[in-house]
């Protein structure tokens, strides 16, 4: 299927917003008080953190308190001789707490142990008798020990999770001889999948010889399946990293561009809660720097940036 024609139009428009970005840099170079603009412009990296709205919060926070409610049979308050941590610690202290000792793995950090989790198990077939045969490879998760320890601090730390986004920005591990790559959910359960609110998925296009896009949208369907079936999604954003949209009169990610949005869009549509739950975010990456589309003079952020573009540039080869 060709490109549409709405694509190549805004292919038209992430070659100006280049241009137009590149026209900055170039100008500040030449030009001290442009220069300390755009310094003053591009902030330090730092972690984003989406904003939310109340709705969005009670959205999020609705099932935690419905299944721990007092009413729920296997709720029982905390007693001082029981729970030290829940009497001796106020709400603030807590939440401090659990600010930092939950949150969603990395990409990085779950494909990361299924390698060293494989590694294992080929050492561990050395030691088994030659004739028999291997017992298959499977992937152990682990749950948070903070969530394992008593009902009350599972529901005041998951309170604060569910209220941070899933990020997405790796392709999985593609394991010799497969067409695609291992799909997302041998990594995070089906189950934990349906009941996240908020997903960020952070893809890129154009990088490479060959088609990151046709991949992608692969780890796209397969998440989407999952969401198909049940899904407790508050808020999906896609954010479309672009590169080497001045190589080419029509770019060779375009199509795959269009196939992403379009089988999201038919997902929002079949199975999403409420309307605008997906958004859409659109950089043109250009070597050093990144331009954020949007804008009549781009938004400009250094490239990479470890707390926006978490993955590798090379992360779906």
């Amino acid at each position: 299927m060709p490109p549409s024609r709405q694509s190549i139009r805004q292919l038209i428009d992430w070659q100006a917003i280049q241009r137009r970005g590149r026209y900055r840099i170039y100008k500040a170079s030449k030009d001290p008080g442009a220069r300390a603009k755009l310094l003053a412009d591009i902030p330090p990296p730092v972690p984003v953190r989406p904003r939310l709205s109340e709705a969005d919060i009670q959205s999020a926070l609705r099932p935690l308190s419905a299944y721990f409610s007092p009413a729920h049979p296997e709720v029982r308050p905390p007693t001082e001789s029981t729970y030290t941590f829940l009497v001796d610690f106020s709400t603030e202290i807590r939440n401090t707490i659990y600010e930092y000792a939950v949150d969603y793995p990395t990409c990085r950090g779950l494909f990361d142990s299924y390698y060293r989790q494989l590694e294992a198990a080929k050492s561990q077939m050395h030691l088994c008798d030659p004739h028999e045969e291997p017992p298959p490879f499977k992937l152990t998760r682990r749950t948070p020990t903070i969530l394992l320890l008593c009902k009350q601090i599972t529901l005041e730390a998951m309170s604060i999770l569910r209220l941070r986004p899933l990020v997405i920005d790796r392709i999985p591990p593609w394991v010799m001889g497969n067409s695609v790559p291992l799909p997302l959910t041998d990594f995070i359960s089906k189950a934990t999948l349906q009941n996240i609110p908020f997903v960020e998925i952070k893809l890129s296009l154009g990088i490479g010889r060959y088609r990151s896009g046709d991949v992608w949208l692969q780890v796209i369907k397969d998440m989407l399946d999952a969401w198909s079936e049940r899904n407790s999604l508050v808020q999906l954003r896609i954010m479309f990293k672009l590169a080497d949209v001045q190589y080419r009169g029509i770019w060779c990610e375009l199509e795959d561009y269009d196939n992403i949005k379009n089988t999201i869009e038919d997902f929002a549509w079949r199975h999403g809660a409420k309307p605008n739950m997906v958004t859409y975010e659109h950089w043109v990456l250009d070597s050093q720097y990144a331009y954020r589309t949007g804008y009549r003079n781009p938004l400009i952020r250094k490239h990479p940036d470890p707390n926006i573009w978490t993955g590798s540039i090379m992360e779906w080869i």
